[in-house]
């Protein structure tokens, strides 16, 4: 069996994780499209930092990488995305 971790560290069957790559992305998508980057309010912000469960832009994702528990992860489909980490970005962009 192949595994896939979050980066939480929770470990899921990567089988299950592929088959909801897809709703998962276009779930991200709308969030992020209604959203201004957390931290320099530019308008596109196509990445998340999971500490806050907040959409940042590619330069806000680049500076905040220095500090791995931001655990910064980018929403346009370069990623899996897990489960526990869209309960996350659901919470605080509902």
């Amino acid at each position: 069996m192949s595994y896939s971790y979050s980066r939480f560290g929770n470990k899921y069957l990567k089988s299950e994780i592929e088959k909801t790559d897809d709703q998962y992305h276009e779930e991200l998508k709308k969030m992020y499209s209604k959203s201004k980057c957390a931290d320099c309010k530019q308008e596109y912000a196509s990445w998340a930092t999971l500490k806050r469960g907040v959409f940042i832009c590619i330069d806000c994702a680049q500076i905040l990488r220095a500090d791995s528990s931001n655990k910064v992860k980018s929403c346009m489909g370069s990623y899996f995305w897990h489960p526990d980490e869209m309960e996350v970005m659901k919470q605080n962009n509902n």
